[in-house]
């Protein structure tokens, strides 16, 4: 079930958000270096479990969320898939914020 309530609150409390998917293709290179690039632009993408890391790299499918906040900080979650990705980015930015009911 795809969870709406992230976008809605990083669309009221953010200065800006963008998503990326395989971003890393772009300059023909692996996830895992795509990865180490970030890191070292200190730009270090986060994900909800090193698995998931793992996972993206396995798979050579990255799915990214980079946020701007109204204090000018800048935040990066991943995932591989979309849906992981915004299940990483509300445990990131809004983890008191209940979890999406399931049908």
């Amino acid at each position: 079930m795809r969870d709406s309530g992230i976008i809605d609150w990083l669309s009221t409390h953010s200065e800006s958000f963008r998503f990326q998917h395989n971003a890393h293709r772009e300059s023909a290179t692996t996830v895992a270096r795509h990865l180490l690039h970030r890191e070292r632009l200190g730009e270090q993408v986060m994900f909800g479990a090193a698995a998931l890391r793992q996972r993206c790299i396995d798979s050579d499918n990255l799915w990214e969320l980079s946020v701007r906040m109204a204090d000018g900080t800048e935040a990066h979650v991943g995932g591989p898939s979309f849906d992981q990705c915004l299940q990483t980015a509300r445990a990131t930015f809004l983890p008191s914020m209940p979890s999406a009911l399931a049908a």
